[in-house]
């Protein structure tokens, strides 16, 4: 941070957001994704009050600025990303003001983010369009091959995309078809692999190329193989959705799916909430809107426990 003869404190973006990195990493015991996730929302930030300058003086952020930018993220975001992004920021602005960066504390300028949760249907893929979406990657080829294996753990087990991305080899138990996974809140589900899941995650990795110094499951296949990161796990969703002629699929449709998928096969929401490792009954009961009569016919078997 360097001052100038009429008292301006600037600080460059870069320096700022490292600075907040280390708070997260120090003070918030933060995972790399949300460490990741919350530096990207800052720094999208701090870009906008600079004004594409390398460098903003936090000392002159006011209230109305930052309600402004707050406002003007609400009018482009579903309720729900805008939580994520105010959550973000309010974590920054009150990083800023204990480091001494700011003399005010303005994060009571970001407010309160309203998400009703009621009458809000999770969006899952329909059955035929699963199956299409599975059918689009060439499995002759490398590529396709992964995608396809990433493809079916997601819409089976309801993996996140940046769980996909952290799945290590350690984590698959094969003698016990079980597998490891980190969720939200630094917690470790085992869950089940089904047939399926288990078929594909082979069929990739003995195509895989090796060697690798990297114990991560899903590598890229340009240049030098190195793990997907989330957006590159999105990237493929995606891009599988539009070959099969769906449109925009986001990642987390498939989540959606495995919890239907659950529900249709007789599942309970009890089981619904183990599955995709909810913290709470509440946020589970999301699932409720569902209309499960008229898909049961269609269910698919889930392994059964101990089995």
């Amino acid at each position: 941070m360097s001052t100038t003869d009429d008292g301006t404190r600037w600080i460059m973006i870069d320096d700022a957001i490292k600075d907040f990195d280390r708070y997260l990493i120090t003070g918030k015991n933060a995972s790399e994704m949300t460490r990741q996730c919350y530096t990207r929302h800052a720094r999208a930030f701090l870009n906008t009050v600079a004004q594409s300058a390398a460098a903003v003086d936090l000392e002159q952020l006011s209230g109305p600025q930052v309600r402004s930018y707050v406002t003007d993220l609400g009018e482009r975001y579903a309720p729900q990303s805008l939580k994520l992004k105010a959550t973000a920021l309010r974590i920054f602005l009150r990083f800023a003001w204990m480091s001494g960066q700011m003399s005010s504390d303005l994060t009571g300028a970001v407010g309160p983010v309203i998400t009703h949760r009621s009458g809000k249907i999770p969006k899952a893929l329909h059955l035929d369009e699963l199956v299409r979406l599975l059918a689009a990657p060439d499995r002759r080829t490398l590529g396709g091959t992964r995608d396809y294996a990433l493809l079916v753990l997601m819409s089976r087990l309801g993996f996140r995309a940046g769980e996909v991305g952290g799945l290590r080899l350690d984590d698959i138990d094969w003698a016990h078809a079980k597998v490891r996974v980190r969720v939200k809140g630094g917690n470790v589900l085992e869950l089940p692999i089904p047939g399926d899941v288990g078929s594909a995650l082979v069929e990739y990795l003995q195509r895989r190329p090796t060697p690798t110094p990297h114990r991560e499951v899903f590598l890229t296949n340009y240049g030098a193989p190195v793990p997907m990161t989330r957006g590159a796990v999105t990237q493929v969703v995606e891009r599988n959705a539009r070959t099969a002629g769906l449109g925009m699929v986001h990642a987390h449709r498939l989540r959606h799916s495995a919890a239907r998928a659950v529900l249709v096969g007789g599942g309970t929401f009890e089981e619904v909430g183990e599955l995709l490792g909810h913290a709470t009954r509440q946020v589970t009961m999301a699932y409720s809107s569902f209309d499960l009569a008229s898909m049961r016919p269609l269910a698919r078997p889930w392994p059964v426990r101990g089995q």
